[in-house]
């Protein structure tokens, strides 16, 4: 009964998803907990939608926290991989399709021109950095890049493996936030998780200040 009341108790409008102000990101959310555990079903829905978010200008972390809290931490495999597929879609929706459409829109943002001119510059590691720790939603970095003399190989690895540390990040709190309701033990070291947000905050600063140190802030 207790165990019962706890997940009653668990309502994704009031624990994991309280900051998601979003209908859409809430309804998504909502779903998410009726598939109840990793299934193909529930596998293929996540693909979809984070297909999708590679293509929307949605902030990610919610739905991140939210699928680690219906599906687990693991989920965050299936975020990853199917997150660069959508990823390398856009960017060569971006390079080979829309291409004008996305430079007129890039000139009116000085600063993310100073960004391709470093990517152009810098490769892979520029994409790395900024996959890491920058909060620009990664449906525009992923237009942007594709505006850049980055090849697909390079992009997409980069993304691949530097989109990894915060989707675990976020998917191991939506997945505490549920075991500490739930009295489940995920065998989460606590102190791990902290070095990783820890690690994550240290990167975005890195970023932070060497694009001030190229961006014309006028």
């Amino acid at each position: 009964m207790q165990a019962s009341a706890k997940r009653r108790a668990f309502d994704p409008e009031h624990v994991v998803f309280a900051k998601m102000n979003s209908p859409i990101l809430n309804s998504i959310s909502v779903w998410f907990q009726n598939f109840g555990s990793l299934t193909p079903g529930s596998i293929m829905a996540v693909c979809l939608i984070f297909l999708a978010m590679a293509f929307i200008a949605l902030p990610r972390a919610p739905l991140i926290c939210a699928a680690g809290a219906a599906f687990g931490w693991k989920v965050a495999v299936v975020i990853i991989l199917s997150g660069t597929v959508g990823a390398i879609l856009a960017f060569l929706t971006s390079r080979y399709v829309a291409s004008d459409w996305f430079r007129r829109k890039l000139e009116r943002k000085p600063n993310f021109g100073v960004v391709a001119q470093a990517v152009d510059e810098e490769g892979w590691r520029i994409v790395a950095l900024m996959r890491l720790g920058v909060p620009l939603p990664g449906a525009v970095q992923n237009y942007l890049f594709g505006l850049t003399k980055i090849d697909i190989s390079s992009y997409s690895i980069s993304t691949l493996v530097f989109t990894a540390p915060q989707v675990f990040l976020y998917s191991f709190l939506g997945a505490t936030g549920r075991a500490s309701l739930l009295d489940e033990n995920l065998g989460i070291s606590l102190v791990a998780m902290a070095l990783i947000i820890a690690i994550v905050t240290l990167i975005a600063w890195r970023v932070k200040a060497l694009l001030s140190r190229r961006a014309p802030l006028a």
